[in-house]
C-alpha cells in the first residue's frame, strides 16, 4: 500500500449500495492509485478485529464519504431502523467519523434524499448539516471529476503525450520489422465473447431449498464500456460484483444481509452461466451457490430466457410484499 493509503474512506449499507461504492472506488484510486481507498471488509485481514480495523482506518483518512441510498437506514427482521442499533457498523462508522478531523461529505446515490436531522441518532445529527453532494449514472463521470474536486483530490495524471510518443516509435519499429520479414498470416479470429449477447433483461423460474418459488430477473447493461447489472434474489434486484466473462460462461456474486436474534450476518450468493443457444432461442443455464447466512443450502440450478418485447415486464417481478 502507497503513501497515500487510506486517504479515503467509504461507507455504506452492503444491500443499499454495494454496487456504488466499488464503482466509486475503482474511480477514485485512478486518481490516488491502488490502495488509497478503503472500502468495508474487502480491505481488512483474516482474523483482523472489524470494529478495531474499522477505528484504524477512521483515524487515517483524510475524507470520509458516506454513500445513502434509498435503504441507506436499514431495516432488521423485526421491521425496526438499523441506524438506531448502537451496535449497527454503519452508524459506529459515520459516528467515529464526525468525531475525528476527516472531512465528511454525505453522498446521495440515485433515488435517495438527505435524511433531515430529527430523523436521526442523535450521534448522527452533525451528518445532515454537512453539504451534501450526489452521483448518477447518467453523468457519472462529470458527477465523479466534480466529488474529486470539491475534497481536493489530484487530477488523474495527463498520459497522452507520451503515449503518443510511445506509438510514434513503436509504429517506426514496426515499420522496420516488416521490411525485414515476409508477410505474416492473418491472425485467428477472437474467440466468441457473451458480453454483446447478454444485454437486456433475463428471467427465470426458480425454485428454491426451502420450498419458494420467485421469478428471478436478470438484467446486463453496459456503461463506461463495461458490463454491469443486477440479479433479483426474492424477487428484489441486487448488484452485481465482480462480474467476469470466460467465452459463453460467466460468473458473478451479489451480497445482502441477513439477520436473526439481533444477529446480522452477509450473505454472498455466486453465479455460474452458460449461454446455450442460438438467439432467439438461447438461455442462460445457472447454478447458483449461497454462503454466509444462518443455513447452508445445497447450489441450486435454473434456466432464463430472454425477455421479448410484449411478453411484460410485471412477469419478470414478484409483489414487493414478497421482498425480503
Amino acid at each position: 500500500m502507497d503513501g497515500s493509503a487510506n486517504r479515503v474512506f467509504i461507507s455504506y449499507r452492503r444491500d443499499d449500495a454495494a454496487g456504488y461504492a466499488g464503482r466509486l472506488e475503482e474511480a477514485l484510486e485512478r486518481r490516488l492509485g491502488h490502495g488509497s481507498v478503503f472500502r468495508d471488509v474487502l480491505d481488512i485481514n483474516p482474523g483482523e478485529d472489524f470494529v478495531q480495523a474499522i477505528r484504524a482506518r477512521l483515524r487515517g483518512a483524510k475524507t470520509v464519504l458516506v454513500l445513502i441510498g434509498p435503504r441507506w437506514a436499514g431495516t432488521d427482521a423485526a421491521g425496526q431502523r438499523r441506524i438506531d442499533d448502537e451496535q449497527d457498523f454503519v452508524r459506529l462508522e459515520v459516528t467515529v467519523a464526525l468525531d475525528s478531523n476527516a472531512q465528511v461529505v454525505p453522498v446521495l446515490l440515485p433515488g435517495a434524499d438527505m435524511p433531515p436531522e430529527a430523523s436521526l441518532p442523535p450521534p448522527l445529527r452533525p451528518l445532515a448539516r454537512r453539504n451534501a453532494l450526489s452521483l448518477s449514472d447518467e453523468h457519472w463521470d462529470a458527477d465523479i471529476a466534480r466529488l474529486a474536486d470539491s475534497i481536493g483530490l489530484p487530477k488523474p495524471p495527463a498520459r497522452w503525450p507520451q503515449a503518443a510518443g510511445a506509438a510514434v516509435l513503436a509504429a517506426a519499429l514496426v515499420g522496420g520489422w516488416v521490411a525485414l520479414r515476409p508477410a505474416a498470416p492473418p491472425p485467428p479470429p477472437p474467440a466468441p465473447d457473451a458480453s454483446a449477447r447478454l444485454l437486456g433483461v433475463w428471467v427465470a423460474p426458480v425454485r428454491y431449498a426451502w420450498g419458494d418459488r420467485h421469478t428471478e430477473r436478470f438484467e446486463f447493461k453496459r456503461h463506461a464500456g463495461e458490463l454491469t447489472g443486477s440479479a433479483s434474489f426474492l424477487a428484489y434486484p441486487r448488484a452485481i460484483e465482480n462480474l467476469r466473462i470466460e467465452g459463453m460462461n460467466l460468473h458473478f456474486q451479489t451480497r445482502s444481509t441477513s439477520s436473526m436474534n439481533h444477529e446480522t450476518r452477509e450473505l454472498t450468493r455466486s453465479y455460474a452461466a452458460e449461454l446455450r443457444g442460438q438467439p432467439p432461442d438461447e438461455v442462460l443455464a445457472f447454478r447458483m451457490q449461497s454462503s454466509g447466512g444462518f443455513s447452508s443450502d445445497k447450489p441450486i440450478e435454473f434456466e432464463a430466457r430472454r425477455l421479448q418485447p410484449g411478453d411484460g415486464a410485471s412477469a419478470a417481478r414478484e409483489s414487493p410484499a414478497a421482498r425480503p
